[in-house]
């Protein structure tokens, strides 16, 4: 008992004073809660999971560790703190979901799927040189145990076409495209598409229209192989088929923004 009461005396300081980090949009309820079972208006179990809520949504974490980093609870679990990663990288809290990746992949550095899932967060925020770094870790990982992530290899192309260039990130899509037989239908059709941005990035259209092609064979409904071979054709000046695909893109979403070439990366 004496030690359930140390754990809720320590969340209630932590909620209430100053040395906390909340996340944006933290719940009203949060103070309220705490000062409720200091009140003895709650019970401790209705207090304990109020506050594993707010572990879970990454709400509660202790600030103060130098270069700005954040301490994830020691006590919470690797499965819980991954389903929180996960559950906030499907939010696009992602640097919350950093949060949980960095954590559990200090106690399973080879989860290779975690690895994937954190270069995808750290390519949503801006960080694609990292992204890069963690996602070709992931590829050896997974070749080291003989079950490579092949989300790892797509959005690692990816990477290195936006920030090296676009000759060196081929392989990565071909390492795909040559082993359709062992990855699902999303996975083989972001290879050929981001195949295709990497031609139309070096002026190679008729290469890159090649590529949308297979994708459309795959999924024809899909924007971004639309889209780009929208584009790939007006750089060709083939405006009246150009503008066909475009039409086919304006069903599917209204905004110009959207119609632009862009990659198309594997969650």
């Amino acid at each position: 008992m004496k030690v359930i009461f140390v754990i809720f005396f320590f969340f209630v300081v932590v909620l209430l004073s100053q040395n906390v980090y909340a996340a944006p949009n933290i719940p009203s309820w949060v103070k309220e809660t705490a000062k409720w079972w200091v009140e003895g208006k709650i019970t401790e179990k209705e207090f304990l999971n109020a506050i594993e809520y707010l572990v879970e949504k990454g709400y509660i974490v202790l600030d103060g560790q130098k270069n700005n980093e954040n301490i994830v609870l020691s006590t919470t679990s690797t499965t819980k703190l991954l389903e929180a990663a996960v559950q906030n990288l499907k939010e696009e809290d992602n640097e919350v979901a950093l949060l949980y990746f960095n954590e559990a992949l200090k106690r399973e550095p080879d989860n290779v799927k975690a690895l994937v899932d954190k270069g995808i967060a750290m390519a949503r925020t801006g960080d694609l040189d990292g992204a890069k770094y963690i996602f070709d870790q992931a590829i050896r990982v997974g070749e080291m145990k003989k079950s490579l992530d092949y989300r790892a290899v797509i959005n690692a192309g990816i990477a290195i076409s936006i920030y090296g260039n676009q000759t060196d990130a081929v392989p990565y899509f071909d390492r795909v495209i040559t082993n359709a037989d062992k990855v699902d239908a999303n996975t083989l059709y972001a290879a050929y598409v981001n195949k295709g941005i990497t031609y139309y990035e070096q002026g190679r259209y008729a290469d890159a229209i090649g590529q949308y092609d297979k994708a459309l064979e795959i999924n024809p409904g899909r924007l971004g192989a639309i889209v780009n071979k929208a584009n790939a054709l007006q750089e060709m000046e083939l405006y009246d088929e150009a503008l066909k695909y475009f039409e086919k893109a304006y069903t599917i979403t209204s905004d110009p923004l959207r119609w632009k070439p862009t990659f198309v990366l594997v969650e």
